[in-house]
């Protein structure tokens, strides 16, 4: 499902990049009003892609998408320019955004495999998230 939430905020986000290009530096009020409404969706549903995947591969590979649709309405819909240098660009980001993936499959349902960062071994031998800061000096006795 995270990967639906990821699909739907990138379209959101690149759709209200293209209102940002057509209110004129917010003086038409129709597209200033469609990019809030946009860049506030893409938010929503960036925030339910994040209670199930890591926010690190979640926000890029949104923001990787975000780019390729932009590249693309861009083109389509703004005649911009596309040249060799726009299109290896673009190529780097798709590889990116398949090398994050990849990653995060492969280190998935490994018993016994070294912990990724920001992970540690939890009881059962498995792994689980780190506490955050706050909660391990909370746990130690200080803190607030």
């Amino acid at each position: 499902m995270y990967l639906l939430w990821t699909i739907a905020a990138a379209l959101a986000f690149t759709l209200g990049a293209a209102f940002t290009k057509t209110s004129e530096g917010m003086t038409r009020p129709g597209p200033t009003l469609l990019l809030f409404l946009f860049f506030a969706a893409g938010a929503a549903f960036q925030a339910l892609a994040m209670r199930e995947a890591e926010m690190g591969v979640a926000y890029l590979f949104s923001l990787g998408l975000e780019v390729v649709m932009a590249f693309v309405l861009g083109r389509l819909f703004f005649a911009e320019s596309v040249s060799w240098w726009k299109l290896a660009g673009v190529a780097g980001i798709v590889a990116g955004i398949l090398l994050m993936h990849l990653g995060d499959l492969s280190r998935k349902g490994r018993p016994g495999e070294p912990p990724a960062v920001g992970q540690a071994r939890g009881e059962g031998g498995g792994w689980r998230q780190q506490e955050r800061p706050a909660e391990a000096v909370s746990s130690l006795g200080g803190g607030s």
